[in-house]
Order: C-alpha cells, then sequence, then structure tokens
C-alpha cells in the first residue's frame, strides 16, 4: 500500500504542468520532491521496476549539469542516477545499472564541498554497496568482496549506524562463503560481533535487528548448536519487514535450513513464501528447494512441476549472465581513469621530483658501470636496488602507508580494532603503479609469474614487500587478524616452493632486487 501511494504520487508530480502564468513553481523543487520520494522507497528496502519518472528527472538535471557548474545540479544528478541504476538492478539490466551507478560515482567526484562531504560519503557508499551486489550475481566474488570493503569504509567516514552493522554482518557472511575448506571457522563470529557495535539503537522489530538475528543463527548452526540457532531463526522470521527483498531471501534461507533438519513441513511453508518474490535468484534457489521438498514429501507431481520451474529460471540466469557480461568493464574502465585523474591532479606532487631522481639515479649508475667494467655486476645491482628502495620509501603514498601504521600503534595481539582510514582500491592501485615506475613494472611481471593467484592474495603480496605487522596489514586491508592469517597461509602455501623456507618480505625484497638485473 505504501509503495503503491507513494508511485502515484510521483506519477502526478512528473506529468504535472509546471508551467503557469505566474511561473511560481520551481523545476528543481519538483524534481527533488520526486528524487526524496524514490529514495524512500529504496530505504525502506522496496524495490522499484518502474524507471519513467526518474528518467525524466536524471535527464533534466543532467542537462543543468552541462550548462552550469553547480554543486546543488550535481549533487540532484548524481542521486538520480543511483536511483535510476537501483531500478535497472532491480529490472535485472546489469549493463544500465553499472552504466549509471558509474554516472553517479563520477558526478560525485567533481563535488568537492565540506557540505556535502557526509552525504557523499553516504551515497557513495550506498553504489559501492550495490555495484558489489551486481558482481556477487554475475559471480565475480574478489571483485564484490573489495567493493563491500570500500562500501564499508564510506559508511565508517560518515558514521552511519545502520549501514556499517548491515555490511560487517555481510562481511562476515561473505568470508564464511569464501573458506570453503574451514581454515577460518571464527571470522563470521568476528563480524556479527562487530556489528553489534552498532546495533543498540535499533527496535527489536527492524531489519537490522532481524538481519543480526538471521546471521547469529547461521553460525550457531554451523557449529552444532541447532536449538540456538532455530531460536534466533524464528526470532530474525518475526522481526524482518514484510514483503520486502530481504523478506523474500530469509525466508528462502529458512526454507534450506528446515530441509536440512528434515522439518519438512516447515521447510515447505517458507519456500513457498521465497518463490512468491519478484526476484529471479529467490525464485531459482526455491524452486529448486520445492522439487527436493515436494521429493521427501512424496508429491512426485509437485516436484516434476518446480523442477520444471527450476531448469527454465536457471537458463534464464545463464542468458543474463551473458547478456551482463560488460560490467566488470565498465567499471574498471572507470576506476582506471579515476587513477589517471588523480595522477594528473599529483603531477606537481613531491612523487614526481622522486621519479626524476630515481632516473637521474639509474642513468648516473649505468654511465658508472660502462666506465668502471671492473666494477662487480653483484655490487651495482645492490647499490641500484639500495637507491630505487630508498626511492620507493620516499613516495607519497609508501609514507601514507607507513604513518597510518603509525597512527594505529595501539593495535595488540588478536584485539585488532579497524583502522580509521584502511587502503582505498584506488591506493592499492596508486601504490602499485608507484612499485611498477620504480622497480621495473614489477607488479605486472610477479602476476605473470604466479598466475594461480587471486587478485586479493596478490594485494596481500605487495604490501608484505614493506616491512610491517600482520595486524598492521590487517587494518591496510580491512581484514580481521583471522582473515589476515587465513590469506598468509594461503599465499605461503601457493609460494611454498619458490619461498624456499625463507620469509615472505625477505622473498618479496629479493624479487624486487632480481628484477632489476
Amino acid at each position: 500500500m505504501q509503495t503503491t501511494l507513494i508511485l502515484l504520487i510521483l506519477s502526478l508530480i512528473t506529468t504535472y504542468d509546471v508551467t503557469t502564468d505566474d511561473n511560481t513553481l520551481d523545476y528543481k523543487t519538483q524534481y527533488e520532491i520526486v528524487i526524496d520520494m524514490h529514495e524512500q522507497l529504496l530505504n525502506s528496502w522496496h524495490q522499484i521496476y518502474n524507471d519513467s519518472a526518474i528518467l525524466h528527472v536524471a535527464n533534466y538535471f543532467d542537462s543543468l549539469d552541462i550548462i552550469h557548474n553547480d554543486l546543488e545540479i550535481k549533487w540532484n544528478k548524481a542521486r538520480s542516477y543511483h536511483i535510476l541504476g537501483s531500478i535497472n538492478a532491480a529490472n535485472l539490466d546489469y549493463n544500465n545499472a553499472m552504466n549509471n551507478y558509474v554516472i553517479s560515482l563520477k558526478t560525485l567526484d567533481n563535488i568537492n564541498s565540506q557540505y556535502y562531504d557526509i552525504k557523499k560519503h553516504y551515497l557513495t557508499g550506498l553504489i559501492y554497496k550495490k555495484i558489489s551486489s551486481l558482481f556477487l550475481l554475475s559471480e565475480h566474488f574478489n571483485k564484490s568482496f573489495d567493493l563491500l570493503l570500500e562500501c564499508i569504509n564510506e559508511f565508517h567516514e560518515c558514521n552511519d549506524s545502520s549501514h556499517l552493522a548491515v555490511e560487517y554482518l555481510t562481511l562476515g557472511s561473505f568470508c564464511d562463503m569464501l573458506d570453503k575448506n574451514g581454515n577460518n571457522p571464527d571470522t563470521n563470529l568476528y563480524y556479527i560481533k562487530t556489528a553489534e557495535n552498532y546495533l543498540s539503537k535499533f527496535p527489536e522489530q527492524s531489519y537490522e535487528k532481524a538481519y543480526y538475528y538471521y546471521c547469529l543463527s547461521y553460525y550457531y548452526r554451523s557449529i552444532h548448536k541447532q536449538d540456538s540457532a532455530l531460536i534466533l531463526r524464528n526470532k530474525a522470521l518475526q522481526n524482518v519487514p514484510k514483503y520486502t527483498s530481504i523478506y523474500y531471501s530469509m525466508n528462502r534461507a529458512a526454507a534450506y535450513a528446515y530441509y536440512a533438519e528434515k522439518e519438512y513441513d516447515s521447510a515447505l511453508y517458507y519456500a513457498l513464501e521465497a518463490f512468491r518474490s519478484p526476484d529471479l535468484f529467490d525464485q531459482r534457489d526455491a524452486a529448486e528447494g520445492l522439487a527436493e521438498i515436494y521429493k521427501e514429501l512424496g508429491n512426485e507431481k509437485e516436484s516434476a512441476k518446480y523442477a520444471s520451474l527450476h531448469r527454465e529460471i536457471q537458463r534464464t540466469y545463464l542468458d543474463l549472465k551473458i547478456q551482463n557480461s560488460e560490467i566488470s568493464k565498465t567499471y574498471d574502465n572507470y576506476l582506471t581513469n579515476k587513477i589517471k585523474i588523480e595522477s594528473n591532479k599529483k603531477s606537481a606532487q613531491p612523487i614526481c621530483i622522486f621519479v626524476i631522481i630515481v632516473i637521474v639515479i639509474v642513468v648516473t649508475i649505468k654511465l658508472n658501470a660502462i666506465k668502471n667494467k671492473a666494477s662487480n655486476c653483484e655490487e651495482v645491482t645492490n647499490t641500484l636496488y639500495l637507491e630505487k628502495w630508498k626511492a620507493f620509501q620516499e613516495t607519497e603514498i609508501v609514507i601514507s602507508i607507513i604513518e597510518r601504521c603509525d597512527n594505529n600503534k595501539d593495535l595488540m595481539g588478536d584485539s585488532i580494532m579497524y583502522f580509521k582510514n584502511p587502503l582505498t582500491t584506488t591506493e592499492i592501485s596508486m601504490y602499485k603503479t608507484t612499485i611498477d615506475s620504480i622497480f621495473n613494472d614489477f607488479t605486472h611481471k610477479f602476476t605473470s609469474k604466479h598466475s594461480d593467484m587471486s587478485s586479493i592474495e596478490l594485494d596481500y603480496c605487495f604490501i608484505s614487500i614493506l616491512p610491517l605487522t600482520e595486524i598492521q596489514k590487517a587494518g591496510l586491508l580491512s581484514l580481521s587478524y583471522q582473515g589476515i592469517v587465513s590469506r598468509r597461509k594461503r599465499v605461503t602455501s601457493k609460494l611454498k616452493e619458490s619461498l624456499n623456507n625463507n620469509k615472505l618480505i625477505d622473498f618479496m625484497q629479493n624479487s624486487l632486487k632480481e628484477g632489476l638485473i
């Protein structure tokens, strides 16, 4: 009812002729109302499928932005394209969703004002969250994980308790999903406990509390405490707002749990409820579950019906992945261009001076090597490496990393807290670009040589070039202590033959030196 009423008001506003004889009605005011109402729906966890109203608004503010360099116009443009992307995503048009999210991010990048600072972090966090979901549904798991970390960083900047609670819970579930070998069982609980810090002000019947009980129930189920899991699961289902996107997802998950516990009547109830969802992925998993449940109940006809529906939805899903194959490329292009722009802005800063110094040093050393044939090749290499290492330590990005670690000296033992300012994806890219500029394209060569490693494992290796503790690395990469230990084990396992019983930092620094020969 609420959704219908708001959409009716939206249609009246966008079809109303705002040009009157006295010209008393303001286009911008009317269109801001349209944006506010759409945002109200999205913040209430409702999906919006009709884009006609917001498309008109987005085009209007886009046309103004071309003519006027006005911050308010840019802000409304960013808001409207974010909503348009959300509608595209709800309609399973991920390519257009990504395009519109990127337009919104580019617009936000051009807003430099303290007045918009908090709101800008909030909206950027929302967009990163939704791009993370697009990558997850398209099975780009590493990119989805990285964007989730970026999203958490943005919500920390604006101190948004609701989203911090939800995203830490999601991060725990994500780590639990990726930890297929069970090497890191406490990670999920760690993030659940982190989320608890933000839950105190929310009432029992709220989305945040419902999601918390839901995640905690699955943790207890994973450690075989079924009674506690059942109590928390029922509590989550009672508190979740009805007929929202999370309501259907939670019913789908409950059906799976009850089926695993052989409570087939309960599993059937929640699976049928989940199948009512307008979301394709809820329908797909619910159909698969219903086929299995009806089979256990001896109803072969209904089992065959839902098995057929599951196959049909699965084909649609595979077609959807093919149709939306460009989303990763679109975001990568945005990120690459953003890094180039930021690099150009900093062209007059000290990093360029250091690069020039490095070039002069390299040329000088090479000339000296030619003139002095008696010089030992190894000594020249060591000298060159030390000079480059010194220049590397004096670059802006490395100084920034060391300062962040120094500012978080209170991190001790396993009681790791999150850095106030962990590295962003952009900063990690700048860090690797700095390594490449000084050490002969090292990261690309290393990546090619160790192609079996994931992007997040490679990032851990490159951070390990610096003399940092594991806790400091965890803070920089937005990981728990357990998370960084798990990552170290995976990396050292894949590099076992190359390490030859050496420490990872020694191996990485020796690799830098060898790359100069």
